[in-house]
């Protein structure tokens, strides 16, 4: 998988040991697929700030400081 591609069955995959909530796993998908947090605001209508929130909660289950650690649960080869 290159690291622009990350299929949706991958990231579910992966994501379900987590214990994400349903949108946790939307807003996920979408920053995995390259989405910055003002696209994602704009796409579920919601604030910026919001999805700030959602991420500090996501990135907290998933035991990873940031974004680029956590797009990298889901490139690891051997998953």
């Amino acid at each position: 998988m290159t690291k622009a591609q990350i299929s949706k069955a991958h990231y579910l995959k992966v994501a379900q040991k987590f214990g994400f909530t349903k949108r946790e796993l939307e807003l996920g998908f979408l920053k995995v697929s390259g989405f910055s947090n003002r696209r994602i605001a704009y796409m579920f209508g919601i604030s910026e700030q919001t999805v700030k929130n959602h991420f500090t909660h996501i990135y907290e289950k998933a035991w990873v400081p940031g974004r680029n650690e956590f797009r990298e649960l889901f490139t690891a080869e051997d998953e």
